[in-house]
């Protein structure tokens, strides 16, 4: 009886550690947890162009339509968990918010979180010194003047005509993180000290990379993902030759598109830093009429994720589906909060735009998803369990 009772066990932890792999190598989703309406702070010309995660708060910044010098704003959304318990819809934003004068005429903003500050980067795209330039922040919404010039990086203290976009460069075999400049008409990834705003060298050139440069995406390995006009490329870090250097560019998708700003690409590090079995993804837009959706991209360092874009309309939490993106201006970013997985994405609108709801219109949006593993994967594991149990308790 005892060996029949030990045949059972071993039968059911080999059937364990199967389900156990199943679990890791399963197929995992993108969940439309919420979609907010934002439209009554960032009115007419002003849009949300860019979104950051503190791992407790949102924040959101706009860029303007309107020529001339403009007023943006950098704005303190509220937490995670209590907007996961805001139904979705017309949200005022619970928090602070700074303004600045800024170049106006579509020019973008990019914004990005380190180590318990901002940086945001305003009136992009314009050459105008007085009003585009690189802010750091604390998270009460305080600019930090000891940075740079004041707390501003301007154009003449980087030695550029104008800037195109921020990300945080994870560097190269422990070389240190930095704040990455890319410039459109340069391949050379601009960097600067996070604690002094000082030049910290640049890296590059890209050899063989586009020079219109549009948006960085870094990967924690230091790979560069570049999002340059109708393409995105990856340029891998030259390892023989350290961290300032990266490789021939090659193209994951290129496409046709016009002269335009507010282009993003972003990398989420789901294998690095959420699971080791599911492939990270970059995320993209095309500035092109019709294709108002993110674009999924699969690294393909584990299983693919079950989505190929989002368009705005997947069904949310609360039971509706939202009104899809009305238009391509569209940027990501990402978050870890309770063990959990979170890609934020902003949609910004010029128009006058509708004030309430979700299921129509246009408007400036901010929508919450999750990485999800697909519920077959846990049932199996959990079915795993019971199993485990229940043979236990039959030998008792």
């Amino acid at each position: 009886m005892r060996r029949m009772e030990m045949m059972r066990l071993s039968a059911v932890l080999a059937l364990g550690a199967i389900l156990a792999q199943t679990f890791v190598f399963a197929n995992y989703t993108i969940v439309h947890r919420r979609t907010f309406n934002l439209n009554a702070t960032f009115a007419g010309a002003e849009a949300i162009g860019d979104v950051a995660f503190d791992g407790n708060y949102l924040y959101v910044s706009s860029w303007h339509n309107a020529a001339g010098v403009q007023t943006v704003r950098l704005v303190q959304v509220g937490t995670i968990g209590t907007l996961l318990g805001t139904n979705s819809g017309a949200l005022a934003p619970s928090g602070w918010s700074v303004t600045v004068s800024a170049a106006g005429s579509s020019r973008d903003t990019r914004l990005v979180y380190h180590d318990n500050h901002l940086y945001w980067g305003y009136g992009l795209g314009d050459g105008t010194a007085a009003n585009t330039g690189i802010r750091k922040y604390d998270l009460n919404g305080n600019l930090v003047t000891g940075w740079a010039a004041g707390g501003t990086l301007t154009l003449s203290g980087a030695g550029v005509s104008r800037y195109d976009t921020i990300d945080i460069d994870p560097g190269f075999s422990g070389s240190g993180e930095t704040l990455a400049v890319g410039v459109f008409g340069s391949t050379i990834v601009r960097r600067f000290d996070l604690d002094t705003g000082a030049n910290a060298g640049n890296a590059g050139p890209i050899v063989g990379g586009a020079t219109s440069t549009r948006d960085y995406a870094f990967a924690p390995n230091g790979d560069l993902y570049i999002r340059t006009q109708g393409a995105v490329a990856v340029a891998t870090r030259a390892a023989a030759l350290g961290t300032t250097a990266f490789n021939t560019p090659t193209t994951i998708d290129t496409w046709s598109e016009g002269p335009l700003q507010q282009a993003f690409v972003a990398y989420i590090p789901v294998n690095e830093v959420f699971f080791s079995g599911f492939s990270s993804l970059v995320l993209y837009n095309k500035r092109v009429s019709g294709q108002n959706k993110v674009f999924i991209y699969n690294v393909g360092n584990g299983t693919f994720v079950g989505v190929n874009e989002l368009n705005g309309s997947e069904q949310v939490d609360d039971g509706n589906n939202p009104v899809g993106f009305p238009n391509t201006f569209l940027n990501a970013s990402w978050g870890l909060w309770n063990g959990r997985m979170f890609i934020f994405v902003v949609n910004g609108f010029t128009g006058a735009g509708t004030n309430d709801g979700y299921t129509s219109g246009s408007f400036d949006r901010l929508d919450i998803y999750e990485v999800v593993p697909e519920p077959a994967s846990m049932l199996a594991l959990g079915s795993g369990l019971v199993s485990l149990l229940a043979l236990r308790r039959r030998r008792k």
